[in-house]
């Protein structure tokens, strides 16, 4: 672990915990999303739990927050509206915090047409990320991320908007396939700011999202652990739903 306590000591600002080897299923699956505006979380909750079980992590209920970082041009979040087939998203992820601490995710979300996953690295910071400010928390990632990794994250370098929502985890009994439950969804406005924000808060309370995360060729199974609903899969990035909140792009633009 760090010891910077010798006065010629450099300490790096992130040391990396796991490569991304702890989730294999991260490297390559299916994504399959439901909106469901409104929903009874209650029933929903209650359906899951009927059909798989339930993971516990810290406690039944996560709070995901994540930094999403994008170019001057907002390229990933249009990339998206515009239906590319090929598209990446790079988000800094945290656990049950409001703002982050020392233990931290460095993610890059890919899709390549249906096919998708992400690269997840677990990593500690010498000090809480909310002391660093936005360029020491990119130049100290880029000094410990992967060639590759660091290219994307200095192609999309500017933090943007930092993402929330309450997640709840379910699993087929086999382990293979996942849903999440994600609600009570908060939007904070990054932009031009030099240090991680989580003040006024912009809710979009309505929208409640399942995410099905299943292996390829495994995807017609998620309507077991749906049913008897009938849901209908369709686009839902909160990334999008995140700079429509802010105002970063027209309201009407695309679906998210």
């Amino acid at each position: 672990m760090y010891d910077c306590t010798h006065s010629q000591t450099t300490c790096p600002a992130f040391e990396v915990l796991d490569w991304g080897t702890a989730r294999g299923d991260l490297a390559s699956r299916r994504e399959v999303k439901f909106t469901l505006p409104g929903a009874d979380l209650g029933k929903l909750r209650s359906l899951l739990g009927g059909n798989c079980r339930r993971l516990v992590h810290a406690g039944p209920v996560s709070t995901v927050r994540s930094i999403y970082f994008d170019d001057a041009m907002l390229s990933a979040c249009r990339a998206n509206l515009d239906g590319l087939g090929r598209r990446r998203k790079v988000r800094l992820r945290w656990y049950d915090s409001l703002q982050p601490e020392r233990n931290v995710f460095f993610e890059v979300k890919w899709r390549d047409n249906r096919i998708g996953g992400k690269h997840r690295i677990q990593l500690r910071a010498a000090r809480p990320v909310a002391e660093m400010t936005y360029r020491q928390i990119v130049d100290g990632l880029i000094d410990v991320l992967p060639a590759e990794l660091a290219g994307h994250l200095l192609a999309s370098s500017e933090p943007v908007a930092v993402i929330e929502y309450r997640r709840e985890h379910f699993v087929s009994a086999d382990g293979a396939l996942r849903m999440t439950l994600d609600y009570d969804l908060a939007f904070y406005g990054q932009a031009g700011g030099q240090y991680v924000s989580t003040s006024f808060p912009h809710r979009l309370h309505s929208l409640v999202v399942l995410e099905g995360k299943t292996p390829i060729g495994r995807e017609s199974e998620l309507r077991e652990i749906v049913h008897p609903l009938a849901l209908r899969a369709g686009r839902c990035s909160k990334y999008v739903h995140g700079c429509r909140m802010l105002g970063l792009i027209p309201a009407a633009a695309g679906r998210p």
